[in-house]
């Protein structure tokens, strides 16, 4: 996966990742050059043996007969496509952290196996973006679970090593730790070299939409909330709440930022569900008809919802959770679904392929994510079966398969 940068601050080129190379920046190569040729310079040799610099030797004869003529540079060729991979919600119930500290230990837990399985997924695209659902406490906590969240912080560090570069954080769990608890998140996801978007520390923060480098193309994401569970954030710019209108002109801005292509994820919906509700219907395919938004993509019902295609824009009305560990235990919201998304260059506009789909369900004992089909059960043979059946019938239920959506196998198109 390519390194992923924000591009919003004039100057800035932080790596989403860094784990990851960083790829050679060609535009400051191409721009020295340029600057030479428009300057007339010539390029001096190091220092010479008194430390002096000192003009290159003149070409012998010979030496000029057997090099190849100077050209001039070349402009690296715009990309042609990038892939994005979308995933539903991290969702950290306290199992899972004792998971992960039965993986590392009690002061120093270690998400990395519970996500392991991710990796060939996320590594198969450019970009790779999760939905945050929680805040995150100090490293020793304390931390709590349902209805009131605050997780422990060592699952950044971990989304970003399995492959993450950005989460979004728009979410009706955003303010549970309050205010402190809200940008103690957004600090500890800069650490983790983790981009963000969806809940702010300052106005100036808030107005900068999210735009990404992944390997050339520019990727722009909006994203918000239907809600904060009954509490309120401190300032109206501290949590983005759902409004198309806001969300399309934020789009916009991304646009005029340079973004290529600029996706949409909101948090909204009936829990439990495989059907999106009126509501959640109607932003998605406003959205889709605004015409700035290449993808649009829903969380939050801990339930797998249908793909569709509405007026040319692809709409996922529900990922499910990527990973959880609800206590109420049903079927459904041990499931969810990543997404795989192409979009290629086609003259100035980029053209959206149908999405590719990878289905997976929460292993137990130990609590892993697993991708469907498994070689060797994920549950039982007959519970991975179910499961894989009710995520295609879901997915497909609106017609996804007939234009074009099918699953996703990692290395393949």
């Amino acid at each position: 996966m390519s390194p992923a940068v924000d591009t919003t601050s004039p100057g800035s080129t932080v790596p989403a990742a860094a784990r990851r190379p960083r790829r050679p920046a060609a535009g400051l190569v191409l721009a020295c050059a340029a600057a030479l040729a428009l300057s007339g310079c010539t390029p001096v040799s190091g220092p010479g043996p008194t430390g002096s610099t000192a003009p290159p030797a003149a070409p012998s004869a010979a030496e000029t007969n057997r090099r190849p003529p100077v050209q001039d540079p070349t402009p690296t060729a715009a990309p042609e496509a990038v892939s994005v991979v979308v995933t539903g919600d991290v969702l950290l119930h306290p199992p899972l952290w004792k998971q992960a500290r039965s993986d590392g230990t009690p002061a120093d837990p270690d998400f990395g196996p519970l996500l392991a399985g991710l990796e060939p997924y996320l590594d198969d695209a450019d970009l790779a973006v999760c939905s945050l659902e929680t805040p995150v406490g100090e490293t020793d906590g304390p931390f709590s679970g349902y209805p009131s969240f605050v997780v422990p912080p060592q699952i950044l560090p971990a989304l970003a090593s399995t492959g993450y570069d950005a989460c979004t954080t728009a979410t009706n769990h955003a303010v549970d730790g309050g205010t402190a608890g809200l940008e103690r998140t957004l600090d500890a996801l800069d650490d983790a070299g983790l981009r963000h978007t969806g809940t702010y520390r300052s106005a100036a923060e808030a107005a900068r939409p999210l735009v990404l480098d992944a390997g050339g193309v520019r990727v722009g994401i909006v994203t918000a909330t239907y809600g904060l569970n009954g509490l309120q954030a401190d300032t109206p710019w501290r949590v983005d709440l759902i409004d198309t209108d806001r969300m399309i002109a934020r789009a916009t801005a991304a646009r005029k930022a340079g973004a290529d292509v600029v996706l949409a994820g909101f948090h909204a919906g009936q829990e439990y569900s495989n059907r999106p509700t009126a509501d959640q219907r109607s932003t998605a395919r406003t959205l889709a008809e605004s015409g700035v938004f290449d993808f649009v993509y829903s969380h939050h019902t801990h339930s797998v919802l249908p793909l569709e295609k509405h007026d040319g824009v692809w709409i996922a009305y529900g990922l499910g959770n990527s990973v959880s560990a609800h206590a109420t235990d049903l079927a459904v919201n041990r499931e969810g679904v990543s997404l795989k998304l192409e979009f290629t260059r086609d003259g100035d506009h980029w053209r959206t392929a149908p999405p590719r789909w990878a289905a997976h369900i929460m292993a137990q004992d130990p609590v892993r994510w697993c991708a469907l089909p498994a070689k060797t059960p994920c549950t039982t043979a007959g519970t991975d079966a179910a499961s894989l059946e009710r995520t295609r019938a879901t997915l497909t239920a609106l017609g996804a398969d007939d234009d074009g959506a099918g699953p996703w196998h990692p290395g393949t198109r």
